[in-house]
């Protein structure tokens, strides 16, 4: 399985060749470009959309960029990215700010799904773990803080997250800590899903979460049940579509307004056969 590239260097590729672009119009070369923000989740699957469209539709380029989801919504408030990726659902605040600001409401596009991977070292010897022990290393005031309190080494439990602009961070938040539960104070916040895999695919103590899409042969991922009588499902596209995993989630596109012309007839390939292909490509379930 291929290792992911550092969201960093991901994003100044992306920036620095041909899907560069300005706002969704015509350009010097008579190209019609559609600007893309968002999630760093959806950041290597987009990249892999806009590639196969510009070579299906060699008159439209699209420029991609992964910072978080909270900044694709900051830039369709702020009308600088025609379509946004999101690994979460909108924000009421998010969804008020661009009725106010850009006069139509936002719009959601589900266009497939994601399991949350928990990783580690690949040596570590514990392999699965229950919803309730997650919460117990992850929550703020939860009990656990050592491996060999759940079968692993006497090692300290070194927690890698993300960034709290992440729908990831927001996902995980909601799915495993619960509504209004915080996260334990000095928990990592890693800047995209490449750091948190590559630093717990070097760190032996080490546990992080991010989408499964980032799994590669040299970091673990834990099997996980809802509880601790239930049986533990691997991160898989199998276990995701049949919703066995117990931390799953849909990916979103969204649009300000009814999307038309050029973004529309590009959404409507994302969501079609060729598109539907690069989501199974890069590790995610399709949404049909």
């Amino acid at each position: 399985m291929k290792i992911k590239l550092s969201h960093y260097l991901i994003t100044a590729s992306a920036l620095g060749i041909a899907f560069l672009c300005g706002s969704c119009g015509r350009g010097d070369s008579d190209t019609t470009t559609i600007k893309v923000a968002g999630s760093d989740t959806m950041l290597q699957v987009g990249l892999s959309w806009g590639a196969a469209y510009k070579k299906a539709t060699p008159g439209v380029a699209v420029s991609v960029a992964g910072e978080g989801s909270s900044t694709g919504f900051v830039a369709l408030i702020d009308d600088t990215a025609d379509l946004s990726h999101s690994s979460r659902a909108i924000k009421p605040s998010e969804a008020k700010a661009i009725k106010d600001k850009r006069g139509e409401e936002a719009v959601e596009h589900i266009v497939g799904y994601d399991g949350i991977a928990v990783f580690v070292h690949k040596d570590n010897p514990v392999k699965s773990i229950s919803l309730p022990k997650l919460k117990e290393i992850w929550a703020e005031g939860g009990t656990i803080a050592n491996w060999n309190e759940i079968g692993g080494s006497d090692a300290k439990i070194q927690r890698a997250g993300r960034a709290n602009n992440s729908g990831t961070y927001g996902f995980f938040q909601k799915a495993v800590l619960g509504k209004g539960v915080e996260f334990k104070p000095k928990t990592a916040g890693m800047a995209g899903s490449s750091a948190v895999v590559e630093f717990c695919s070097t760190t032996p103590s080490a546990i992080g979460y991010s989408g499964m899409s980032y799994i590669n042969d040299h970091v673990g991922a834990l099997s996980i049940s809802a509880d601790e009588d239930s049986e533990a499902f691997a991160p898989t596209i199998k276990n995701v579509k049949n919703k066995s995993y117990p931390i799953a989630r849909p990916l979103y596109i969204y649009t300000v307004g009814e999307p038309e012309g050029a973004v529309k007839e590009y959404l409507d390939w994302i969501k079609g056969e060729a598109g539907q292909a690069v989501v199974a490509e890069q590790g995610f379930v399709p949404y049909k």
